[in-house]
């Protein structure tokens, strides 16, 4: 199965991904593993990371098919691209109504007041010339600092845009969802507004799309407009500003904005007036324009329709055309290597372990005893040691050997241990220490935590602290254990796992990994 990406499935895959916060490892296992039996496995056939995209992709797929499968039923992914298609409707007419009333409302000529070509190019052409230098300067900046990151605004706006849009179309089917599945659809479509790490430039494309089409739509009526007006009105162009610029000035400023069509198009053609027709096409207030003769004040309207042309309808037509390159690029570039992917396909893809436990005597009968153990949120083995930060109220109540045995049940083993939350000051030489650590490759931050007891805001704000002193990529692993009893290692209540699940989604890390540390055993 070819990779075809959409944004249809990135908002369902966060949308499901977000439901799958309150079920329990077992039961997304068993469903998953399911899933990938029945309607996935047959189509899969190498490993690498064309296919682990495409594993997730099909995974998407079928919980559609399951989940949205009657005809009255959307899913969130196809409520947005719909929305996005009207929005490209929208947006295109709307921007051609408004070029056709800025068409009529600027060529107004009473037979006395040829048309200032300073007004024309000042509206319509500069404007889109300053556009064009605007986002050339963005994707130098970008370039020369890739790490700096700028306020997204317009994915902002774009996202109350779609966000309302939907609700005027779709708000029937809305209303009749559940308060659950509403929280993950505003939570899939959160993935807009923020700057993602995963998904980087990917939802600025559909913004810069539409740009384009309302320019489009714009450029189409303007220049409709003007040729109408052209073809059915005695227009006449001239120039005057109170600027005192020689008529030489203007002509080599004419040449200039000519360059992209003056090698297709002779002068003797048509492809800008001749320095005698600017000369000849110059108002004098106090002069008026009964000495202007009509070739010189006809002369400026095939320079200025090619102006429209190539900087308004070619410009905007090349920028949506590249926009729609470079997004089926950042489509390619894609890396699900998320916590949250890796754990998917990793249930998708491991067996659900079953061991039958020795028969047991009594005087009665026979007692067949059969243990099921999931593994489902089991991280893959590292090849480098992790990076652990234990609490100081818990750091002396194991061995070592304990926690070495726990870590490399889940895959993992320790190397550098440091204790924290013992006070202010120690946690602040711990973030110089993680600061100056040089990150190998692989080499995550795990932390081990008390699931029993709910995040406090200022653990929180650590979470924070220490995602901007590690690199992009780098997973935080947090380990939640139970209550303790006999011995510290216990799972953790589903509940109190949920709680933590949801309390750290506000940090928007899509590279934070919140699991228990020791698995449930489920007995049937």
């Amino acid at each position: 199965m070819k990779n075809n990406w959409k944004y249809q499935h990135i908002i369902d895959l966060e949308y499901f991904l977000h439901q799958d916060i309150t079920t329990t490892p077992e039961e997304l296992h068993t469903r998953d593993r399911s899933l990938y039996l029945k309607q996935i496995q047959d189509q899969t056939t190498d490993n690498n990371n064309s296919a682990h995209n495409t594993l997730i992709q099909q995974w998407v797929d079928a919980r559609n098919r399951i989940e949205f499968s009657e005809d009255n039923q959307r899913s969130p992914g196809s409520i947005f691209q719909d929305t996005l298609h009207l929005a490209r409707k929208l947006l295109t007419f709307k921007g051609f109504v408004l070029g056709i009333f800025a068409g009529l409302a600027f060529f107004t000529y009473t037979g006395t007041t040829p048309v200032n070509v300073f007004h024309f190019l000042l509206l319509f052409i500069l404007p889109q010339i300053g556009l064009l230098a605007i986002l050339a300067g963005v994707t130098i900046i970008r370039l020369t600092l890739p790490k700096k990151h700028f306020q997204p605004f317009y994915l902002s706006l774009f996202h109350k845009f779609i966000q309302r849009l939907t609700e005027i179309v779709h708000k029937k089917w809305l209303q009749n969802v559940s308060a659950e599945k509403r929280a993950s659809i505003h939570s899939a479509f959160g993935i807009i507004k923020t700057r993602n790490k995963i998904y980087n430039s990917l939802f600025y494309w559909p913004v810069f799309g539409l740009a384009q089409l309302f320019g489009v739509g714009f450029n189409v009526g303007l220049l409709t407009v003007t040729l109408l007006k052209i073809v059915t009105s005695d227009l006449a162009f001239g120039w005057q500003s109170t600027v005192q610029f020689s008529s030489e000035t203007l002509f080599h400023f004419v040449q200039y904005i000519a360059l992209p069509w003056s090698w297709l198009i002779p002068q003797t053609s048509g492809g800008y007036p001749s320095f005698a027709e600017i000369e000849g096409s110059r108002i004098i207030l106090k002069e008026g324009i009964y000495h202007l003769t009509t070739a010189n004040l006809i002369a400026w309207w095939p320079f200025l329709v090619l102006c429209l042309f190539t900087y308004g309808l070619l410009l905007r037509t090349s920028l949506y055309l590249l926009g729609s390159i470079l997004e089926r690029r950042a489509f390619k570039n894609v890396r699900f290597n998320t916590p949250a992917c890796l754990s998917l396909v990793r249930r998708m893809q491991t067996p659900v372990v079953t061991t039958q436990a020795p028969k047991e005597n009594n005087t009665k009968h026979t007692v067949n005893k059969q243990e099921q153990q999931f593994v489902s949120d089991t991280p893959p083995l590292h090849q480098a040691p992790q990076t652990m930060l234990i609490p100081d109220d818990i750091f002396d109540q194991f061995t070592p050997a304990e926690l070495e045995s726990i870590l490399h049940k889940r895959g993992f083993y320790a190397g550098d241990i440091h204790s924290f939350m013992k006070d202010y000051d120690t946690d602040q030489e711990l973030l110089q220490i993680l600061e100056k650590h040089d990150w190998q490759k692989n080499e995550n931050l795990f932390i081990l935590m008390e699931g029993w007891m709910p995040p406090l805001r200022d653990f929180i704000s650590l979470l924070g602290n220490f995602r901007n002193l590690l690199p992009p990529d780098t997973i935080i692993n947090l380990g939640l254990i139970g209550k303790p009893e006999e011995t510290l290692f216990t799972p953790v209540h589903q509940r109190d796992l949920t709680v933590w699940k949801q309390k750290t989604t506000s940090l928007s890390d899509p590279y934070l990994s919140v699991f228990p540390l020791v698995p449930q055993i489920k007995k049937p």
